[in-house]
């Protein structure tokens, strides 16, 4: 298999879910072996930020987000679940702020750039991280395992004391047919409980009824469900977008239980630890 970029430069204009602020993304095609990149051209310099484990800054804010030298993009996480998806392994991606434009809170909206963009096959081949051992990552009540494995499977276990939630999982061998198919659709989901507290943080500033299932005590009080295990499989879109993060892609099945980004970014440092030791 042959490293991938983007075929065209491709442009999107939207709002941040956070910053209520209109954002422009342009997708450029990149070399090989240079890696997946966001360029924040508003800042100066324009600096660069590998989508990388070692730039993987931890926040309170459940979401996914790397920086350097004081920049930062956040709220990566679907983008980077529909790259891995696509096997897109080089791409810069311009962005004049914090956050790419969160759109209805699923990936669709990533799966139309890239699908419109196109895909062009480089010369030099994918490099994949591949496991002799299983690797376990545990704290708490959250658990993650990589068993080795051929292709890159995915499993997660959501269980939240919520009547329309209780205990689900959901797995998926991660290829583009089935991410489009089965993931990609999935809303990212919160508590009605919980939104008072990020409005207190001056978060949501541009969340929409679109943008997110809302939770309340007995039922959904904002959005739509396409499946009754859509949280499960929001929470696996997450995962995928999180261990892309290693720079390379995967081959194992990776099972996680009640993880959130964070842990994930704990998880992707443990295996690159345990492939290089």
């Amino acid at each position: 298999m042959h490293q991938k970029t983007i075929k065209k430069i491709i442009e999107y204009k939207g709002i941040g879910l956070h910053t209520n602020k209109q954002t422009r993304m342009v997708f450029q095609p990149a070399p090989p072996n240079s890696g997946i990149r966001f360029r924040r051209v508003d800042l100066p310099g324009k600096p660069e930020i590998p989508a990388r484990y070692d730039h993987y800054i931890e926040t309170p804010i459940m979401c996914s987000t790397v920086g350097r030298n004081g920049a930062q993009v956040r709220l990566i996480e679907h983008l980077m679940s529909v790259l891995c998806a696509f096997e897109i392994d080089n791409l810069v991606i311009e962005i004049d702020n914090e956050e790419p434009p969160f759109d209805d809170g699923s990936a669709m909206m990533f799966v139309s750039l890239i699908k419109d963009a196109g895909i062009e096959k480089q010369k030099e081949p994918r490099r994949f991280i591949a496991l002799s051992h299983p690797i376990v990552y545990k704290d708490g009540d959250v658990e993650m395992t990589a068993f080795p494995a051929d292709s890159f499977r995915a499993t997660f276990f959501a269980s939240y004391p919520h009547p329309l939630i209780g205990n689900q999982s959901f797995t998926l061998e991660v290829t583009k047919e089935n991410f489009i198919k089965e993931l990609a659709s999935a809303q990212t989901f919160c508590f009605e409980k919980d939104v008072k507290n990020m409005l207190d943080w001056g978060l949501l500033k541009g969340g929409t009824m679109k943008s997110s299932l809302v939770f309340g005590e007995k039922g959904l009080v904002c959005g739509k469900m396409n499946h009754p295990d859509d949280p499960a499989r929001h929470k696996l879109l997450d995962l995928i977008g999180d261990l892309y993060l290693l720079g390379a892609p995967l081959k194992a099945h990776v099972t996680a239980s009640r993880s959130g980004h964070n842990s994930h970014a704990r998880f992707v440092k443990l295996i690159r630890k345990e492939i290089e030791s």
